[in-house]
């Protein structure tokens, strides 16, 4: 029984320890992004779209919704990357 609460509490540990280790990626794709944009030559429309997706990749990634936020960054990449 008490093999079963150490393995449970480690694993439990171990879920809140790797954590942090995601909500790094979000602000290093969003630079990313920011830093792309102006280098792109994209439509007013599709420019102020990619703004969006990253101020909303920025505001899913500071409430703590990190993948959501990993998708919306990494869709205003792909955009930004296929010009």
């Amino acid at each position: 029984m008490k093999r079963i609460r150490f393995l449970v509490a480690a694993a439990g540990l171990l879920l809140f320890s790797v954590q942090p280790i995601w909500a790094n990626t979000c602000p290093e794709l969003i630079s990313e992004g920011r830093n792309l944009l102006p280098k792109a030559k994209l439509a007013k429309a599709q420019e102020n779209k990619v703004k969006t997706l990253l101020d909303e990749a920025q505001k899913l990634h500071d409430a703590g919704q990190h993948d959501a936020s990993e998708k919306k960054a990494n869709e205003a990449l792909n955009l930004l990357k296929k010009k």
